[in-house]
């Protein structure tokens, strides 16, 4: 008896200290249930519709979220998590300076694609990707000076478009979808023309698992269960930094050397700081609302002078105002899943002195990822991009705090 007591009492202890299964298996926090399946996607044979020419193809390991009703799963349709490879044929691609060429590409990203309309055996959604991808075939100031949309064998990929899949079998589907992508050095150095292209393409994907049957038919946006956040006001103090290499610079030298000299260049990379609070009110399981203040420092004011001198005319420059501090208020939106949260922010500047060329008008934009792992709790994680007008100015990697 006493060694069933014993037994009793560790088996007490285990189930108290054992993850408990939130409404929607997966959702919910701590939960150790794995709800979903596996498939596999390979081909995505796809041909850009550029003046390039190239072909890709993609091969990409999905894992299909299935909660219950009430979570995060079900209020996004059953969302695809996925990571991959994808290869360009660039190295297929003719300059038409003899002296300058691409080469083949590869890219490993993550991704999540969700279904919006399901009707029968079809369904039409949207993709997004985030990653990096590699190239030997980038700008070389001797051996390959034309190509000027590279200059690091190291690049930022991103991918965006929309899906329509026919589940041809019980587990197969084919896929037609079309996709627009970027791959640059995404501000770390200059030169850095990037390479915008779009196209479509067909894709076979496999389940290793029989699906799950269809949560209905057509648009659907159930609601989260409560138990799965909290609705309220969270607030937020944030600081990081990032690189930039400046577009001025290399515009003024290149208007001061002779092309030998300018192919020779290496531009500096001038640090960044960013520091911010923001105050967002959970309106819901997915969506949160609020206002946003930030400082940023920006170190190439040395720069922008020199630039602007040569470029505008000394008289213009000394009449200009330089200053490394700049503050903006803005407003910020959030779309959650689950610990992960997709942000954009539209920012005005109350203080900003950048000269003639690095000025871009009073607004800027603030748009990326920020992630709340519940081992850091309550520090999170933010990787986004600061823009002007769209056009990117760095990427900003932060660490904030979250309280409430």
């Amino acid at each position: 008896m006493k060694r069933k007591g014993i037994i009793a009492a560790l088996a007490a202890m285990l189930a108290a200290g054992a993850p408990v299964a939130a409404q929607g298996p997966g959702d919910g926090p701590g939960s150790a249930v794995r709800a979903g399946y596996d498939r596999m996607t390979i081909g995505s044979f796809r041909d850009s519709y550029t003046s390039l020419g190239f072909n890709s193809f993609n091969l990409a390991y999905d894992f299909v979220t299935c909660g219950e009703e009430g979570s995060f799963s079900a209020a996004y349709n059953r969302p695809v998590f996925s990571i991959g490879l994808t290869y360009n044929t660039l190295g297929d691609v003719v300059f038409r300076n003899p002296a300058g060429h691409y080469s083949g590409m590869v890219a490993a990203y993550g991704g999540v694609s969700r279904d919006l309309l399901r009707y029968g055996r079809f369904s039409l959604g949207y993709d997004l990707s985030l990653g990096l991808s590699y190239s030997d075939g980038y700008y070389h100031p001797v051996t390959n000076r034309p190509n000027w949309f590279f200059s690091s064998p190291v690049l930022m990929y991103v991918a965006g478009g929309g899906h329509i899949t026919w589940a041809v079998m019980k587990r197969l589907d084919l896929i037609a979808d079309i996709s627009v992508r970027h791959n640059s050095s995404a501000r770390f150095a200059y030169p850095n023309g990037g390479l915008n292209y779009w196209g479509g393409g067909l894709s076979a994907r496999y389940h290793f698992q029989d699906r799950k049957p269809a949560m209905g038919r057509g648009f659907r946006t159930p609601r989260i269960s409560g138990d799965l956040y909290e609705k309220g006001w969270n607030y937020e103090v944030y600081a990081g930094g990032g690189v930039h290499a400046c577009a001025a610079e290399w515009l003024a030298t290149s208007k001061t050397v002779d092309k030998e000299t300018l192919a020779a260049t290496h531009l500096r990379r001038w640090p960044m700081a960013s520091l911010g609070f923001d105050a967002v009110y959970r309106l819901s399981g997915r969506f949160g609302l609020g206002a946003a203040a930030d400082a940023f420092y920006c170190s190439n004011m040395e720069a922008l002078e020199w630039a602007d001198a040569i470029i505008y005319g000394e008289e213009e420059a000394a009449a200009s105002s330089y200053a490394p501090f700049s503050f903006g208020v803005g407003a910020v939106q959030e779309v959650f899943y689950k610990r992960t949260a997709f942000f954009i922010q539209e920012g005005f500047y109350l203080y900003r002195k950048a000269g003639i060329h690095g000025y871009h008008g009073r607004l800027y934009e603030r748009a990326g990822l920020r992630l709340y792992p519940r081992a850091l709790d309550p520090f999170f994680i933010t990787v986004c991009i600061k823009a002007h007008k769209f056009k990117a100015d760095y990427m900003d990697f932060t660490l904030g705090l979250r309280f409430r």
